[in-house]
């Protein structure tokens, strides 16, 4: 079937008109250029088709190109052309319409056979020209606007630019980092003004502070000059003995309402193997500590147990002075 749309295709490209033998006749006829001032369309000079349904006589246009393009005699291709006009008009009853590919359709309206043409430029001088739209080539009228990157205002704008994003990151890191780094929202947390500068504070994590290198406090001790071995000896043991009296936590005995008691905790394990090691470590140190009863599949360790919560504070704050430890105090 597109074999025959093809064939009447070519024909009107050379004729102007081509009859289907019982069907009708395509009619083409030239048409100059036309400009649709409405619309700015430019329309090429071009072939309009038509369709008249009273030129069904066969004048052996169609019927001979046939043949010729198959190959075929002149009777086969009247038996042919038969075929096809049986499909055209079943297509017509049962669809009201008929395409015919690349020349146009064939429509019953109101019991009236219509044609609407729908090709490309089929006229051999203009052959393939399509319309233009005029708007389409129009020169804008918008000038851009163009930046100088060197002149002083373009530069000025930028380093305000700059200025207020550097300002909004300080707030947003200091906003994160406040109450990471700092103990503001824990409960009966210690909090000094020294803890805003993120320069000088640093807190080692509780939960694996077994991986903590802890330092030994810088203590000036004057020379002494040892009279012999046995003189030298004594004077470490009784310096040791005091550090460890300075460290060893005190139980206070004033008399409160409350029985309330405080824990100075330095970390909390999920491991109790981890936890004994801490233990250790701080042991060796000179540091008392003990590990308290399981709670909520943790096991915390104490460094001491006050009934007065401000010792508890104190001893809180010569850990992390001395050893930079941070802690926090447990309620009970």
């Amino acid at each position: 079937m597109l074999e025959i749309n093809q064939i009447i295709k070519e024909l009107l490209q050379l004729h102007d008109c081509v009859i289907f033998p019982n069907l009708g006749g395509f009619v083409a006829q030239y048409s100059p250029a036309n400009f649709d001032e409405k619309k700015s369309v430019l329309s090429p000079p071009h072939k309009q088709i038509l369709f008249n349904k009273n030129l069904v006589n066969n004048d052996g246009l169609l019927v001979n190109a046939i043949a010729q393009k198959n190959n075929i005699s002149y009777e086969n291709a009247i038996e042919s052309l038969s075929d096809i006009l049986l499909e055209i008009n079943k297509n017509l009853k049962t669809q009201n319409q008929y395409d015919f590919q690349g020349i146009g359709i064939l429509y019953n309206y109101e019991g009236v056979l219509n044609f609407k043409q729908k090709s490309n430029n089929l006229l051999s001088s203009s052959y393939g020209l399509m319309p233009l739209n005029i708007d389409e080539f129009k020169m804008s009228n918008k000038s851009e606007k163009v930046i100088d990157l060197n002149s002083s205002k373009y530069i000025k704008t930028q380093i305000k630019n700059l200025a207020l994003a550097a300002s909004v990151m300080l707030v947003i890191f200091y906003s994160a980092w406040i109450p990471i780094q700092t103990q503001l929202l824990k409960q009966d947390g210690e909090f000094n003004y020294s803890d805003l500068n993120p320069f000088t504070f640093k807190k080692e994590n509780l939960v694996a502070i077994e991986d903590v290198k802890f330092q030994h406090p810088k203590k000036e001790i004057k020379s002494i000059q040892p009279i012999d071995k046995t003189s030298e000896k004594s004077s470490s043991i009784i310096l040791k003995s005091k550090l460890k009296n300075n460290l060893k936590p005190t139980v206070s005995i004033s008399n409160q309402s409350s029985n309330e008691t405080y824990e100075v905790v330095i970390g909390s394990f999920s491991n109790e193997i981890n936890a004994k090691n801490m233990i250790i470590k701080l042991n060796n140190k000179g540091i008392s500590a003990r590990k308290l009863k399981k709670e909520n599949k943790l096991f915390r360790i104490s460094v001491g147990k006050f009934l007065n919560k401000n010792n508890a504070k104190k001893l809180q704050k010569s850990i992390r002075k001395r050893y930079k430890i941070s802690s926090w105090i447990l309620t009970k």
